[in-house]
């Protein structure tokens, strides 16, 4: 049987490779046909890695979990298990300090006072929904400055699909932050980050079920204040992960902040919008104001983010 209880990575090598019953060697064999990351790999960096002479990198654990046949995000996360190249938060932190200071776009909600840590956090199955699905219409055409028009009856039918995934976080009653993710194949998961599907022309017959492997997109999302951060970015990560079914992640960012959260979890910019000319519209990316910049992120990528890491070792 195997154990499910490790003190950091050179102690999960060493029992995993022992319960294969695998030499060094056989296992640096066995890694650089699993997997490219592991292309120079040999038996004395094996050595060293359960000696703890040296870790290898969090992409790496990765890898050598799936390859061990476990869930890296239910080990990783596990506070009891040493990481020892973790970075802090603080940088993380320091971001959205700066960004809830000056952005009330996508950023700092004015009516909150920013003391307030409390809030209410709720799902698409509560009676509030259908009020909020019209705020979040309005908080898009608003975002875009007019150029993309949502209707609230256009949020509802993507909702009502069982795949998707709606949390709604209220302070005093008021919207401080929202999430709303798709599902979808890679087919229009591509178009959709490519600009070749438009966002307002999805439809529930684009969206696929839970059960199927797929994408999830990012349609609408809001984080409206420093209290409601931890748990929304952890809810926000979490989604994607839980579920290997879930194989990527992508959204169109089209503020400042969500351009500077892709540069935490190592999402790969594969597009962008139109140029705009005002100074505050839009995502600023390379230098210029665009209308969006979409992101990807893959599943393993974001597993080995020390940022997703580090939010959901802190909620334990």
């Amino acid at each position: 049987m195997k154990s499910d209880k490790f003190a950091g990575i050179a102690d999960y090598i060493t029992q995993r490779r022992a319960q294969k019953g695998l030499s060094q060697e056989a296992l640096a064999y066995d890694l650089i046909d699993y997997h490219e990351l592991f292309a120079d790999l040999d038996s004395l960096t094996i050595s060293r890695w359960e000696r703890a002479k040296v870790s290898p990198n969090l992409r790496r654990q990765v890898a050598l979990m799936e390859y061990f046949g476990d869930k890296p995000h239910t080990l990783l996360c596990d506070p009891a298990f040493e990481l020892k190249q973790l970075p802090s938060l603080d940088a993380f932190n320091k971001m959205l300090d700066q960004q809830f200071k000056y952005n009330h776009v996508m950023g700092a909600h004015p009516y909150i006072s920013p003391e307030n840590v409390s809030f209410d956090k709720l799902c698409k199955r509560s009676d509030e929904a259908p009020q909020m699905y019209g705020w979040i219409a309005n908080y898009h055409t608003n975002l875009s400055n007019g150029r993309e028009q949502w209707s609230q009856d256009f949020i509802k039918s993507l909702a009502d699909v069982d795949s998707t995934e709606v949390s709604f976080y209220l302070v005093n009653g008021l919207l401080a932050g929202h999430i709303f993710m798709v599902k979808v194949s890679q087919e229009t998961f591509d178009q959709l980050l490519f600009g070749k599907l438009q966002d307002h022309e999805l439809a529930p017959a684009h969206l696929i079920a839970s059960e199927q492997p797929g994408c999830l997109y990012m349609l609408s999302t809001y984080l409206g204040g420093a209290h409601v951060s931890e748990d929304f970015v952890a809810q926000l990560l979490f989604t994607l992960v839980e579920d290997p079914q879930n194989t990527s992640f992508g959204y169109k960012a089209r503020a400042d902040i969500g351009i500077k959260l892709m540069d935490f979890i190592g999402g790969e910019a594969v597009h962008t919008g139109e140029v705009l000319t005002e100074r505050l519209e839009g995502a600023k990316y390379q230098g210029k104001r665009r209308s969006y910049v979409s992101f990807s992120l893959q599943r393993q990528v974001l597993i080995s983010s020390p940022l997703f890491i580090n939010l959901i070792r802190n909620s334990k």
